[in-house]
């Protein structure tokens, strides 16, 4: 169910051309909108819209969980496949991972600095909003120097009409950008009070704290595993890794000793009640979310995801990788990652077991061969076997139907877009009650910070603190609501492996090796995909494996810092370049 929404008012009116808002009656004059508190919603409206926390509506929406080799997209001219093999070099830029976002903070910088001026607007309202307009430009620049490194601090509004050495700022040191970004958010957290706003998509003291939280432990991983470069442009010195990691475990204790929030467990049945956290909006673990509201602001995620053989016109379209299907124990304490070479012709595999008895977790997050969905099961068969008269034959026509030894019928073979990829699909988020999904018509909210992720900032900077017990109670916590064997010992390798598996298809991982600077190991390969043969007789499958995509991946180290773009460069002689580019 949909809560309060927070949208754009003035669709209508462009304010990104701040220089002519004195002109009438194109535009609407400075004076007018911060004497008025609706006219200052919708500008701040705008800001968030332009933060584009959510990647698309579309297809692009899988693009930063395909970097991570999560999943692919359909097909290789779609954006998720470029971002995730391409080369990354200074003729091209940093391409689909590009976060400049400096259009939106000159107009965030326009505010601060003019909504003071307000004859008729209150002193409360003026400063919570001021606050709000920190906080998206913290994480504004939260975004870009995660991916650039130190990037130009831009504070003020600067004037066309100013000196040219005024204009063509320098970068900032890596770690004086994060220090901005705690330092901004420390100052204006209390502003916002005790109240709850972040679930209906409106930033408030947590949302705040969250954004410490992750940005801290970012900066904290940096000063552990990076190298400074460039004096200091990018990498952060080890002296201070401590420091960041104790920021951030304090924001998250705030966070926890607050009371507020809890992880959500409705439901007994753990798969959906997983899968409900991102469809019961509004509920008691959600910190801070883009809102969406179907064909409003809507986005296509069910049309896009459903399988097909459902009633959706565009399907199937983020394929998901083996490689990450491994990660997923099973609930009996079986490791998850099984012997390459025992995905033979000659082995037969019950498909219940193989992925029904995993996590929790994995089962609400892919549809996998024999899912059930809206009252029928999903396929991803290449062929059938069967036998007729003695005599061995295999089907390979999707009109061909069987019946099982269980009384079901299932056809020769599953539809073409379900088995040509990676006989996988992106499950998570997908609103089964959208029988009839169209272009805009998805709602469910996008996550920009939940509970989970305050347990998992926790218990990372905890371990590194040496508050191990910390740690171990925080991670069981996850463990614990999916009811998968609780650890009794606690290592990194634990922390990284739950941290995958709770937030998977939630823009963390690429980001995570990134900060972990193991991306070059983790996606330096060919990725997986599999390949279904079922057997009527025995009801059950072959599984073999095949190549997801067309090229292996390379991720060098050099790629730990995006490259600037030749156009990009050339508009600021003083934009430094960033190693090995």
């Amino acid at each position: 169910m949909k809560k309060n929404i927070y949208i754009l008012i003035l669709g209508l009116i462009s304010f990104s051309c701040f220089d002519n808002l004195d002109k009438q009656p194109d535009f609407i004059s400075e004076n007018l909108v911060f004497e008025d508190p609706n006219l200052v919603d919708a500008y701040i409206a705008d800001l968030y819209e332009r933060m584009n926390f959510q990647r698309g509506t579309g297809v692009p929406m899988g693009t930063r969980s395909a970097v991570g080799a999560e999943n692919i997209a359909f097909a290789n001219w779609q954006e998720p496949n470029q971002a995730a093999t391409r080369q990354y070099i200074a003729e091209t830029g940093p391409g689909p991972l590009d976060r400049w976002l400096y259009t939106p903070i000159r107009d965030m910088n326009f505010l601060l600095e003019n909504i003071d001026n307000s004859r008729t607007l209150t002193t409360q309202f003026k400063e919570v909003k001021k606050a709000e307009v920190r906080f998206l430009r913290a994480f504004a620049y939260f975004e870009m120097v995660k991916s650039f490194g130190g990037v130009p601090l831009i504070l003020r509004v600067q004037d066309i009409n100013e000196p040219r050495e005024n204009l063509l700022v320098s970068r900032d040191k890596e770690e004086e950008v994060y220090d901005f970004i705690f330092n901004e958010l420390d100052e204006i957290k209390e502003v916002f009070g005790q109240s709850k706003t972040g679930a209906n998509g409106r930033a408030d003291k947590y949302a705040a704290l969250m954004l410490q939280s992750r940005a801290m432990l970012y900066a904290g991983s940096i000063a552990r595993n990076g190298t400074v470069q460039l004096d200091g442009v990018v990498g952060i010195p080890s002296g201070r890794e401590n420091e960041f990691f104790q920021r951030s475990y304090d924001a998250s204790k705030e966070i926890i000793d607050s009371g507020l929030f809890q992880l959500y467990n409705q439901s007994p049945d753990k798969v959906q009640n997983y899968r409900n956290i991102f469809l019961d909006e509004g509920n008691d673990e959600m910190i801070f979310v883009e809102v969406f509201e179907p064909f409003i602001k809507g986005h296509d995620l069910d049309l896009m995801a459903h399988p097909a053989g459902f009633n959706a016109t565009w399907n199937s379209n983020w394929p998901v990788l083996y490689d990450f299907v491994e990660v997923f124990d099973f609930k009996d304490g079986r490791s998850g990652k099984i012997d390459r070479s025992e995905f033979n012709p000659n082995n037969l595999w019950d498909i219940n077991d193989f992925f029904g008895n995993r996590d929790p977790r994995f089962k609400a997050s892919v549809f996998y061969p024999e899912t059930e969905f809206q009252g029928r099961k999903v396929f991803f068969h290449s062929s059938t076997v069967y036998f007729e008269n003695g005599e061995r034959k295999e089907s390979t026509r999707e009109v061909d139907s069987f019946e099982t030894i269980n009384g079901e019928v299932f056809p020769g073979v599953a539809p073409n877009r379900n088995r040509v990829n990676t006989g996988l699909l992106l499950r998570k988020r997908v609103d089964d009650a959208n029988t009839l999904p169209q272009t805009g018509n998805s709602g469910t909210d996008y996550v920009v910070f939940r509970y989970a992720e305050t347990l998992l900032n926790f218990a990372e900077a905890s371990y590194y603190l040496n508050f191990t017990s910390d740690a171990l109670s925080a991670i069981n916590q996850l463990r614990e609501r999916v009811e998968m064997p609780l650890y009794t010992t606690i290592d990194e390798d634990k922390i990284r492996k739950e941290r995958q598996i709770e937030l998977c298809f939630e823009d963390h991982r690429y980001y995570d090796l990134v900060r972990w600077r193991i991306a070059h190991e983790v996606l330096s390969v060919r990725t997986a995909g599999m390949v279904f043969t079922y057997h009527l007789d025995e009801d059950k499958y072959t599984i073999t494996l095949r190549n997801a995509e067309n090229l292996e991946r390379v991720f060098e180290p050099r790629r730990y810092y995006l490259p600037f773009g030749l156009g990009r460069l050339a508009q600021n002689e003083n934009l430094v370049q960033n190693p090995g580019f």
